[in-house]
């Protein structure tokens, strides 16, 4: 992947061009933006860029043997490193790692692909960098001298998620870095990282996708422009969201079952309620709490033809027939305060409450939303629950 290839972030791949054509490089650049933005996909080309034994214009030139090792991701001077779980083994790491050199966009890490086969749901297992991993994968390569490469390139991805002695241990190498030495590290948590390592790291921001960019992208892989708009808009920004829901089977369903959900509890009956509870809460809580962020969606998208009628900025553009009659028949709804009451019942799945009786509490919630109730009475339900 060159440069000129990034989707988007025109303003990142100038400050990288830059760099690379001065000849200024940092030895460590802090790439940080919301997930699915590219931050992977500009840190693989800023390393081939990096290794290009014949650079044109401050980008790799695609053609010489450190492009096409870099290319397929079997150059000795480029390491990438994942955060993993405690039983992660190296061949499922490396299969990982080879899926983001095949397509930095697509989910490859275990936080975005739990499993390899599409089909495991979650772990509850920590996801991270411990010492010895740092130690192994970043210490000793880090610390030989270059094989053959112009640079040693390590690039980190979620590196907020290393634990403290793991980040102590990489704070040596960033104080003692080495010549030739470049270290990418990639987050959307900032706040997460300590201030010692960011004081050290050239930051360089990543903005969402714009709409029509996650739409273009979708479609040059092959997607039907309307299904390709339809994901664009609920992708919040995020090019490996959209791809993630393209490959999801069952999101049309979920969110049939959300549309469901929220009409049952506008209806009131208890027995219905019970039993769409029962089928959202089954598959578990993770699952809830992905239902519940597709529900915030919808809700958004009526507040949003609520107050102003605007079609243009709606996500679940292909229920905009449906989400119009709502708006129209429930002109009182308070869709304000169920927006919150469903952020609330999120923060408490979270916190690992019984997720049927936050459901039944939120669709009380609703209920009443959606005929108007006072603030205070849909708090007090809400709290009640």
């Amino acid at each position: 992947m060159a440069l000129d290839s990034i989707i988007g972030q025109a303003r990142v791949r100038a400050s990288l061009q830059r760099a690379l054509s001065s000849g200024r490089v940092a030895h460590a650049y802090l790439f940080h933006g919301p997930d699915g933005s590219g931050k992977a996909a500009a840190a693989l080309a800023f390393a081939r860029a990096l290794q290009c034994m014949r650079p044109v214009n401050g980008d790799a030139c695609g053609e010489c043997m450190a492009c096409q090792k870099t290319e397929r991701g079997v150059h000795p001077d480029v390491h990438v490193l994942m955060p993993v779980t405690k039983d992660t083994d190296e061949e499922e790491r490396g299969r990982r790692i080879q899926l983001l050199w095949e397509d930095p966009y697509q989910p490859a890490d275990l936080q975005s692909l739990p499993s390899l086969d599409g089909k495991g749901a979650a772990s509850n297992k920590q996801i991270i960098y411990s010492r010895e991993n740092v130690v192994a994968w970043l210490q000793r390569p880090m610390s030989f001298h270059r094989v053959e490469g112009r640079y040693r390139v390590a690039i980190l991805l979620r590196a907020d998620k290393m634990r403290e002695e793991a980040a102590n241990a990489f704070l040596k190498l960033l104080e003692e870095p080495g010549s030739q030495s470049v270290f990418l590290l990639l987050t959307d948590r900032v706040d997460h990282l300590l201030p010692t390592i960011l004081s050290r790291c050239q930051q360089i921001r990543f903005d969402p996708l714009a709409r029509e960019e996650v739409e273009l992208a979708m479609q040059q892989r092959g997607m039907a422009p309307a299904q390709a708009a339809t994901l664009a808009r609920m992708s919040g920004g995020s090019l490996r969201q959209a791809i993630a829901l393209s490959e999801d089977a069952d999101m049309l369903a979920i969110r049939d079952d959300v549309l469901q959900y929220l009409r049952k509890s506008y209806q009131g009956k208890g027995d219905a309620v019970v039993a769409q509870v029962d089928q959202m809460a089954r598959p578990g809580r993770e699952a809830v709490k992905f239902q519940l962020d597709v529900l915030l969606g919808i809700l958004r998208d009526m507040l949003l033809l609520q107050q102003s009628g605007d079609r243009d900025l709606v996500v679940n553009i292909d229920q905009i027939v449906s989400l119009m009659k709502f708006t129209n028949k429930l002109p009182d709804a308070r869709l304000d305060l169920m927006i919150q009451s469903v952020e609330k019942t999120t923060r408490l799945v979270e916190r690992n409450v019984n997720v049927r009786l936050a459901l039944t509490t939120l669709s009380r919630s609703l209920q009443m939303g959606m005929h108007g109730a006072p603030d205070a009475a849909m708090s007090t339900d809400l709290v009640a629950g």
